[in-house]
């Protein structure tokens, strides 16, 4: 196939970008051209900022490091506002708040990222599912669009709750299930109607009902996960495609990445311990963390991050401490992960058949908490009741071997699902369809 050009675009978030960057890298190893279109806004005294504002500051530098020309959209007024609110937020209310950030500056981005389309001269859009603005910005620019899926939220699943609530299972039809399931019917319709108005005012058609629940895009949804990942998963309506979990190129190591491997003992059980690049700045939640693990007589790696200088004094023969660590090459070496549940992550323990402890925090977490539970390879446990003990219990139960059989059986299946270069072929497909009529 001839070069194309292909826009990737996003909201700077490292959990919602971590597929498409994927996807680009798989399209780019084949001689396509990619430009990755984030919304950037230039936050003064971003240090003084929560971690989610300075973790989206840093993330069109990552994404250009990686060969993606960056193109940037204007952040709305309220932008930043609404990203500040955020991380104090929980459950539906934190929801509320990303789709009102998700949805700012629309009308604006979707003009933007049309003109950056037409300048590339791009064969199609690709852009993450909760950036409502590429889908209106392919449609003005003529061009079909690719929804990207990290999982199958927001999608109703048998069993599992409201989508952006903690609610357990055993409250299914009770009285906090239904209003849950209101309010998010009353979401869903605010989010309808911003689409609705961005595209009149840009002459667009109207996108339709249920862009929230149901695949957003009339054209393609990639959704980087597998059948088996989502249990209860009832039918899609649409053109959708599950290709698997989307995870980075394999690279080269650098040696200090290459020196994490290197001090891994050889016949010993191993535990990795990480709270993403968001969350991680919380010593005492690591130090729960480390003890628990190291009570089983593991060996433990920390991925410390911002954490790291406070918790100098537990490194020893037993606990490596590293501010970064080279994931998805650990992932193959290490036996039981203690994780936040960012997508990312728990889409590539799943992949690399390893059993989780899941703490989460905020967002998308919650829901993969629940889903790994419901797979059968983790447990959940809650931040707010973090204890050395806690988390020694859990890592037991994950000992069992009909745990670590049922990791490994899902991640033989998901390796027949393709991930990022069986995207890279649906996107190149609808782009050989040629523009939209």
């Amino acid at each position: 196939m001839d070069p194309r050009s292909i826009l990737l675009a996003a909201h700077p978030t490292v959990g919602h970008t971590g597929a498409l960057r994927a996807i680009g890298a798989e399209l780019r190893a084949r001689g396509h051209a990619t430009g990755f279109a984030l919304v950037h806004a230039r936050v003064p005294f971003a240090s003084r900022w929560p971690e989610p504002v300075q973790a989206a500051a840093r993330l069109p530098a990552a994404i250009a490091s990686e060969g993606a020309e960056v193109l940037a959209l204007k952040a709305s007024p309220a932008a930043l506002w609404h990203a500040a609110r955020l991380p104090r937020a929980t459950g539906q209310a934190e929801l509320e708040i990303a789709l009102a950030l998700f949805t700012s500056g629309l009308e604006a981005q979707a003009r933007e990222l049309a003109a950056h389309a037409r300048a590339r001269r791009a064969a199609v859009v690709v852009g993450d599912y909760l950036m409502p603005a590429a889908l209106l910005g392919a449609q003005l620019a003529g061009l079909p669009f690719a929804a990207v899926y990290h999982s199958a939220l927001p999608f109703a699943a048998e069993g599992a709750p409201p989508f952006g609530t903690d609610l357990p299972a055993s409250e299914q039809g009770g009285a906090a299930w239904q209003e849950a399931e209101a309010r998010l019917a009353r979401m869903g319709a605010r989010f309808d109607a911003r689409l609705a108005l961005a595209a009149a005012r840009l002459g667009l058609p109207p996108p339709g009902e249920g862009r929230l629940l149901r695949p957003i895009s009339p054209d393609l949804n990639l959704l980087a996960t597998a059948p088996e990942l989502e249990p209860g998963l009832g039918p899609l309506a649409g053109p959708v495609r599950m290709v698997g979990p989307c995870l980075p190129r394999a690279a080269a190591l650098d040696a200090g990445a290459q020196a994490v491997l290197d001090a891994l003992p050889r016949g010993r059980s191993i535990v990795y311990v990480s709270l993403g690049t968001v969350f991680n700045d919380q010593p005492a939640v690591f130090r729960a963390l480390i003890r628990g693990a190291a009570a089983t007589g593991a060996h433990v790696v920390v991925s410390a991050g911002a954490s790291l200088a406070a918790l100098a004094d537990l490194r020893s023969d037993s606990v490596q401490l590293h501010r970064r660590v080279p994931q998805v090459p650990l992932l193959a070496q290490v036996d039981v992960v203690i994780t936040h549940g960012g997508n990312n992550t728990v889409q590539e323990c799943l992949a690399a058949g390893r059993p989780m402890v899941v703490i989460p925090f905020g967002g998308d977490q919650r829901a993969n908490a629940h889903r790994v539970e419901r797979l059968g390879v983790g447990v959940r446990r809650s931040a707010a009741e973090l204890s050395a003990s806690s988390i020694a219990a859990a890592l037991a139960s994950l000992s069992a071997p009909e745990v670590r059989a049922r990791a490994e059986q899902l991640a033989r299946g998901l390796a027949g699902h393709g991930g990022a270069p069986a995207a890279a072929d649906a996107v190149l497909a609808l782009a050989a369809a040629g523009p939209r009529r």
